[in-house]
């Protein structure tokens, strides 16, 4: 089962076996990764269905300026397909967007994808799941076998309630939105927001606008990782010996596993460490008035990290300005604090993240006996060990509830997920049920079980983040990446009602 070197599939689907009808809705890392799975094991009756006219997910919706990934892009890339060509330890955007859609071009995934198509509703008919679409106003129904979501965590953008925000006259841009023909040479630019978006927003807005304002509501830990540049002759040797890539790979895996994931799932000395750097980092802020304001009261990683080494010194450019009132309205002229001072304004950059853990949504979802996956998620997304759902025979989820998520890599975790879910589909080829899904009891227990540990998680420490649902329980993995492997090996079949 695989891929030869010159990328080609190698059918290997045995006599006697069946091909299933595979439909994967979206096209971010974690869809491209399972097409490739499916592709590679000759399952090629597949279909993959993305609402945008472009793959690549989250890395296609941002474009904001200074967008770029906060883990190594040797870690970003998939395990099976290295790459020697990145330019730098941190690569922007458009450079892993193109990755993932050449991966998805070489194995043969690209030609499978259709664009521009919404997916409106999905119902178990007792042998088979009926797709209702819709593109470009014009209603269809597929009809496959498994069906499996890959739709990411973070896709709707999330607009804050701000009085009087649709009558600024300028130009107001979300970053998961950004509108490119705004000139923003020599204007004035707010940021709403200070995440990883926020931060990464400041130092390049300030070289081009003649005044940029950073609102923030909440200071946050910033972890100073300099993004180094790749040279020539180094990309050059990672072609001709693909270990080295590989072996980059391995290397920020284990650091980022060790120093983020440890530090996050229990005190130690790992999460002393990323504090105390990040404190030393703030000291670089010689203005004490300014480095009170970005001074948080939380532990570190208890939002998501942000990594940066610009961040501090954009801040302290003279054409750079931290608001840490409270924003009253917007008028016209700009943003009015509470202070009642006007801050005028010619763009408003909304860095305000998005509907955290939506998952499928507003896709809706009919699964066996008329269950709905609003009922189901009526007190919040939760699954079977972040892949499956109870009462939803043969459908499958790459990034579903609990996922770790945060500051691990995503095509990691994408890797594992999809590798777990081919072991199904291949017990299906090979005839050794119709339909499974796992059982409310071994569910029910895997949820009591991860919300025990969550107790122990830097998330509890005492900070409002998107990683809390409205009850204040964490949405993401509470246990190491290790683990995170190790549980999904293999499936345990004793936990899944098998028909």
């Amino acid at each position: 089962m695989g891929i030869n070197e010159s990328g080609n599939i190698l059918h290997n689907v045995a006599t006697g076996q069946r091909k299933p009808r595979v439909i994967v809705i979206g096209t971010g890392l974690s869809g491209i990764c399972m097409g490739v799975r499916l592709m590679s094991a000759g399952y090629d009756d597949l279909v993959l269905l993305e609402q945008a006219d472009r793959c690549g997910g989250t890395w296609h919706y941002n474009q904001y300026p200074g967008l770029r990934c906060d883990v190594p892009s040797h870690y970003y890339q998939y395990s099976f397909e290295p790459s020697a060509e990145w330019s730098q330890r941190f690569c922007g955007g458009a450079e892993i967007r193109e990755y993932f859609e050449g991966v998805a071009r070489k194995y043969h995934v690209f030609e499978r994808i259709r664009f521009n198509t919404q997916v409106k509703h999905a119902e178990w008919t007792g042998s088979e799941w009926v797709v209702d679409l819709e593109q470009g106003g014009s209603s269809e129904q597929l009809r496959c076998d498994i069906l499996i979501s890959s739709c990411g965590i973070l896709v709707r953008p999330k607009y804050p309630d701000i009085p009087g925000l649709d009558t600024f006259a300028g130009k107001t841009i979300h970053t998961a939105r950004w509108d490119h023909s705004v000139d923003l040479t020599g204007k004035r630019a707010a940021i709403i927001g200070c995440g990883s978006t926020g931060v990464q927003m400041v130092e390049p807005l300030s070289k081009v606008c003649s005044k940029v304002i950073s609102f923030q509501r909440t200071p946050q830990w910033v972890l100073p990782i300099p993004n180094r540049k790749y040279p020539e002759l180094g990309k050059r040797l990672a072609r001709r010996f693909p270990i080295i890539s590989k072996t980059y790979y391995v290397t920020f895996r284990f650091a980022m596993e060790q120093m983020m994931g440890r530090g996050i799932i229990r005190d130690g000395w790992s999460r002393k460490m990323v504090g105390k750097i990040c404190k030393w980092n703030l000291e670089s802020v010689k203005d004490e008035v300014l480095r009170a304001k970005l001074t948080p009261n939380y532990t570190a990683m208890c939002k998501r990290l942000v990594m940066s080494s610009d961040y501090y010194p954009a801040l302290q450019k003279p054409n750079v300005e931290l608001v840490t009132e409270t924003i009253d309205h917007v008028e016209p002229r700009g943003i009015v604090t509470k202070d009642g001072k006007l801050h005028e304004l010619d763009v408003i950059a909304l860095a305000t993240g998005y509907h955290a853990n939506e998952y499928m949504l507003p896709m809706t979802m009919t699964g066996e006996n008329g269950v709905t996956l609003d009922d189901v998620w009526k007190d919040g997304p939760r699954g079977y060990r972040t892949v499956a759902l109870p009462d939803f025979p043969n459908f499958f989820m790459v990034m579903g509830p609990h996922s770790p998520v945060g500051n691990f890599s995503l095509t990691s975790i994408a890797e594992t997920q999809s590798t777990y879910i081919m072991r199904f589909v291949n017990l299906w080829a090979e005839r050794k049920f119709e339909t499974v899904r796992p059982r409310e009891d071994a569910t029910e227990r895997f949820n009591a079980e991860m919300l025990a540990n969550m107790k122990s998680t830097v998330w509890t420490t005492g900070c409002k983040s998107w990683y809390l649902d409205e009850k204040g329980v964490p949405g993401s993995w509470p246990w190491t990446a290790t683990k995170f492997r190790n549980d999904l090996q293999d499936p345990r079949l004793q936990e899944y009602e098998i028909a």
